[in-house]
């Protein structure tokens, strides 16, 4: 793949006319081709009604193809659900939790990653916090407390700092303490590269609409062969079974992650889903991290020169696509370059940084010659 970017790659997202867009993070543009999948959709449904639904079908085998290749797995392990609060969400429904039962969460962190195992409380299920130091977990501290869980989740990438988790090795630790493992991915899927099945990873659940480009309101969810059994299905429906398109009535569910697709899903947001991921096909994961972490240390660099503290991790593996600095006015900071056109977040009283691959050096000039501006006065 040429490292340079060809031009369609970034004439793709129309933000890039007047805007430094460094806040994928949050909620990502919509490439120009998912944006056409979605619109093609609406059009044909208001020609022809349903005419079209087995094409549409065909469509969500192909998005479903491109997750699986993103997770590292194949399409019969992936699910698509509303966001990735959905998919813990089944996790923590569908393990037979008894009172007493123990699970353990990485913390602090976004609050999905740890409401749906809160709400486990009710049926006698104790919650063991996971430290985490500026977003780093603590892996010493996990090997002592992770023991007697039956479960243990954690984020791949703290959505506060960027700090990358040691994946493979906190599944290790897991594994090795008798626990499943469930990992948040959102922060991380379509940044860097990920393989659940070379992982090992029993459950992962992420939201389309940040580093996948997809639309928001849609969601992926990964179960392994090793954990499938374990984890009931708790929302049925007619395309939960086999043979679902023949309304059959048999109550025989699916093998594999489908049977967590319970009734009709949102075919125009998984087919812009699936043209999202192209992109991302079409790129390379190794290129796209390559071109993130290229941005990001450039980001850092001058952040540094400008003895602005970057608190985001950049040695030892922990480094992503998210840079956090620290600055005097972080309120005033946030909206003098929101109205001079760059997109970024305030975060816990910070500034979060966090572009993708189409990002260049013309966008971090941008970003420093406004900063610049504000912290000269």
């Amino acid at each position: 793949m040429n490292d340079n970017h060809p031009p369609n790659w970034r004439d793709e997202f129309a933000v890039t006319a007047d805007t430094v867009f460094f806040n994928h993070a949050a909620i990502s543009p919509l490439p120009r081709r998912a944006c056409l999948a979605g619109d093609e959709i609406y059009a044909e449904r208001w020609r022809r009604a349903s005419k079209d639904y087995m094409r549409w079908m065909g469509l969500v085998d192909e998005a479903r193809d491109r997750a699986a290749w993103l997770l590292g797995t194949e399409p019969k392990r992936v699910a698509f659900t509303g966001n990735t609060s959905c998919g813990l969400s089944l996790v923590a429904a569908g393990l037979a939790w008894k009172p007493g039962d123990k699970v353990a969460v990485a913390w602090p962190d976004f609050p999905s990653v740890r409401f749906p195992f809160d709400n486990l409380v009710r049926l006698g299920v104790e919650l063991v916090e996971l430290p985490k130091h500026d977003g780093i977990l603590d892996m010493d501290a996990a090997a002592k407390l992770v023991p007697g869980c039956r479960l243990a989740v954690a984020s791949t990438v703290d959505w506060l700092t960027g700090a990358a988790l040691p994946t493979a090795d906190f599944v290790r630790l897991c594994h090795e303490a008798g626990a499943l493992c469930c990992l948040d991915a959102i922060q991380s899927l379509g940044a860097m590269p990920f393989d659940a099945t070379a992982l090992g990873v029993d459950f992962v659940a992420a939201g389309c609409h940040k580093w996948q480009f997809g639309p928001m309101g849609l969601g992926i969810f990964y179960v392994s062969p090793e954990a499938d059994a374990a984890l009931a299905t708790t929302l049925a429906g007619w395309r939960s079974v086999r043979d679902a398109e023949q309304l059959s009535e048999a109550f025989v569910l699916k093998d594999g992650a489908g049977r967590f697709e319970p009734g009709t899903q949102d075919i125009a947001a998984i087919a812009a889903y699936g043209e999202a991921l192209s992109l991302l096909e079409e790129v390379g994961m190794e290129t796209v991290a390559k071109n993130i972490f290229g941005v990001t240390h450039s980001l850092a660099e001058g952040l540094a020169e400008r003895d602005h503290k970057v608190v985001s991790p950049r040695t030892g593996g922990q480094h992503s696509g998210i840079v956090s600095f620290e600055h005097p006015d972080p309120a005033g900071l946030f909206a003098h370059l929101d109205a001079r056109g760059v997109a970024c977040s305030p975060r816990g009283g910070r500034i979060r940084l966090s572009p993708h691959f189409y990002n260049d050096a013309t966008d971090v000039a941008r970003f420093f010659t406004i900063l610049d501006a504000f912290d000269q006065g």
